[in-house]
């Protein structure tokens, strides 16, 4: 019967307190997540995006692993402690003096050796980081990296490595230093209340067997007192690894609150508008209205401020000064979800899972029918679906790895197919189709949106031919406004960039 109970009483520490760790983990991963999908994007902006993949990943298994190290068994021990104390002072409390003075021996050594380990274990915690964003630029940038001299990268990954190895390996030894410390301070005091202990039978104080039975209950002592302290320590290492997940949990998050903006009515007005990005400016003075309906052309080099535009229509930066209103309410004011439910934008910089061709274009309409998304293919010149082995469950790789540019950029034009929203931005949206194939989904484009507010990005002239109405951009203003004609016969910058043909490029 007491075997039975032993075995259930065992099943359950086992099975239990890592069951329950599990649970933790499954929570914080949930919030993780959670986080991340609802973060306020100016907030990532100079942050390493593989030290957040490192926080959300090895942190979190480094968390675990302390947390197993502690175990349920700690709070047995830290009873044992107690009871033993109170055993051995009952015994004989002239030994157990013997004993304490050597405490201050083990609180030193915990202090020294524990500060250590968290200091190491920081320390640990950032070269895991600093190793999973090398890797992370490594994968993303293979294609590139192949054509330059890997030596360089290669020593920097060596730099990498050793430092990684160091830390880990400092980490170990003051551990070891650690329990060296405590066996020599335990032999100690044993060595001592053996002296006194001898002495005190010689004088007939106490026997041998009050000794030997001393010594015994001491044993026990310095057994769970050794691994309370090492569970004390544990949590020393686990204070820079919580710290660093908090800093995740931590992130400010989209406000959820707001009006919704059921239907996109009248106009967006930009009014005074400027922008700054870490004491950098990046608009100014930006003065624009876009009506419904409207077919808004922008143009203007490399850095002129033209994605910055958008991205403020779409909510990504919210700490710009002056006002931007749709439909009369400021931008700020809506509730970001609805807001962003009325557009839809295909960027230069298209991302797709690592998933079918069919959940990938489902994100845009999680309800739409396989007619419906047969059809959005076919508007946007991506019928080359139809060709392949599995269709719509092809699985197309980790950023769309296994299509060409042109092809991840017709199904990103899919996507807003299907979603069918009020506003469509183009940003650079066809840059690498051909021009054939470019002058169709146009066509396509202003036909089936015709109803629509849409904003093209310019890549090539003919994209924003037809366009109302054009904004020139250039140093984070608007500098010409008007439709291709005007814009040509004012011989500013826009008949600048059309006669050195800079629009017909990918800087325009």
């Amino acid at each position: 019967m007491i075997a039975v109970i032993k075995q259930i009483g065992f099943g359950l520490k086992e099975y239990m307190y890592p069951l329950a760790l599990l649970k933790v983990m499954k929570d914080l991963r949930e919030k993780i997540f959670q986080k991340l999908i609802n973060v306020e994007y100016q907030s990532l902006i100079g942050k390493q995006y593989g030290d957040i993949l490192s926080r959300a990943t090895n942190d979190l298994e480094a968390f675990r692993n302390a947390m197993l190290l502690i175990g349920i068994d700690l709070i047995t021990h830290i009873f044992t402690v107690l009871f033993m104390v109170f055993v051995l002072i009952y015994r004989d409390w002239k030994l157990f003096l013997i004993f304490l003075f050597i405490t201050p021996l083990l609180a030193l050594s915990f202090n020294y050796f524990g500060e250590k380990r968290k200091k190491y274990s920081q320390k640990n915690q950032e070269s895991a980081s600093e190793y999973t964003q090398f890797l992370n630029q490594l994968i993303s940038g293979i294609e590139t990296i192949k054509l330059f001299n890997l030596d360089i990268i290669k020593e920097k990954f060596k730099q990498i490595n050793e430092n990684y190895f160091k830390n880990q390996r400092k980490n170990a030894l003051y551990d070891v230093f650690y329990l060296s410390s405590l066996e020599t301070v335990s032999y100690i005091a044993t060595a001592g209340i053996i002296l006194y202990g001898g002495y005190r039978i010689i004088k007939g104080e106490i026997t041998t067997g009050d000794l030997f039975s001393f010594l015994s209950a001491l044993l026990i002592l310095v057994n769970s007192l050794q691994t309370v302290q090492r569970g004390a320590i544990q949590l020393k290492v686990i204070t820079p690894i919580t710290e660093r997940i908090k800093y995740l949990l931590h992130l400010p998050t989209e406000k959820e609150e707001g009006l919704i903006l059921d239907k996109f009515k009248e106009k967006i007005e930009y009014k005074n508008v400027y922008l700054n990005i870490n004491n950098h400016k990046i608009l100014k003075d930006i003065n624009a209205v876009i009506k419904k309906g409207d077919k808004i052309g922008i143009v203007g080099q490399t850095g002129s401020g033209k994605s910055s535009f958008i991205k403020l229509l779409i909510g990504i930066y919210k700490n710009y000064q002056g006002e931007i209103l749709i439909d009369n309410v400021e931008l700020r004011k809506y509730n970001i979800k609805s807001l962003r439910y009325k557009i839809g934008i295909v960027s230069q910089d298209i991302f797709i899972f690592n998933d079918t061709i069919k959940n990938n274009l489902l994100i845009a309409n999680p309800t739409a029918t396989d007619e419906q998304i047969k059809e959005a293919l076919i508007n946007a010149k991506a019928d080359f679906v139809f060709n392949l082995k599995d269709g719509l469950n092809t699985i197309i790789g980790e950023r769309g790895s296994s299509l060409s540019g042109g092809e991840r950029q017709r199904l990103a034009l899919a996507r807003v197919f299907l979603k069918n929203p009020e506003i469509i931005i183009l940003d650079e949206a066809t840059s690498a189709l051909d021009v054939q194939t470019e002058d169709i989904i146009v066509k396509q484009i202003f036909e089936l949106f015709k109803e629509k507010t849409l904003i093209i990005i310019a890549h090539r002239l003919k994209t924003i031919n037809s366009c109302d109405k054009i904004l020139v951009f250039d140093k984070g203003q608007i500098v010409e406004e008007g439709d291709i004609n005007s814009l040509l016969s004012k011989k500013g910058i826009f008949y600048e960039l059309y006669s050195r043909k800079d629009i017909t490029s990918s800087q325009a």
